[in-house]
């Protein structure tokens, strides 16, 4: 599969009573606040700026969907875990990651969570993780940014996510320097069942 086309299609609120959601595969991306998540899905959709980053964490309220080639979903979920946004918006952001992902469960294909590798999983990732196989998503790994670390400290946080998280495969990538991403591209493509 090659990225020909890729454009925003809509932002959806939890329990938006005006949503009308189809049967088009979906490729889900989720992270806690100021993960590279953005920056990610740009690289893997080969737009500059498609999806919108900010410098102000927390700013991503709704699940963003943007339509790859006329056919799959390419869809970022709102940060977790930002305490600065107050107790009330927090519960609100994670209720519509569950409420999304139990609603369109059927059609995601794949999960991917990110995690700064420079800071490694926190609880807040890890009580994600087992939320979301709880929901039975299908789940994978994305350390970011792994450009700012050693081959030594990514070696260090690879194996320390890979306990966390059950000794599943990891994807260590960096968007900045093109690290891992066919790797991670390859990995979608499977899940999507395409070539």
């Amino acid at each position: 599969m090659k990225i020909i086309d890729a454009v925003f299609v809509k932002s959806v609120f939890i329990d938006d009573s005006k949503v009308l959601f189809d049967n088009k595969k979906e490729i889900i991306f989720v992270g806690r606040s100021n993960v590279g998540k953005s920056s990610l899905m740009n690289t893997l959709m080969w737009k500059k700026d498609l999806v919108k980053t900010s410098s102000k964490p927390g700013k991503t309220k709704t699940a963003n969907l943007f339509l790859v080639n006329n056919k799959y979903y390419f869809t970022d979920l709102p940060w977790y875990g930002f305490a600065k946004l107050g107790k009330e918006v927090k519960e609100k952001l994670d209720a519509l990651i569950s409420w999304y992902v139990e609603e369109r469960g059927q059609y995601i294909k794949r999960v991917y969570m990110l995690i700064d590798s420079k800071i490694w999983p926190q609880q807040t990732d890890i009580d994600m993780y087992k939320y979301l196989l709880e929901l039975w998503a299908p789940v994978s790994i994305v350390l970011s940014k792994v450009d700012r670390l050693s081959k030594n400290e990514i070696t260090k946080s690879l194996n320390h996510s890979e306990s966390e998280f059950f000794w599943q495969k990891i994807f260590p990538v960096s968007s900045a320097k093109n690290i891992w991403i066919k790797e991670l591209f390859a990995d979608i493509r499977e899940a999507l069942g395409v070539k």
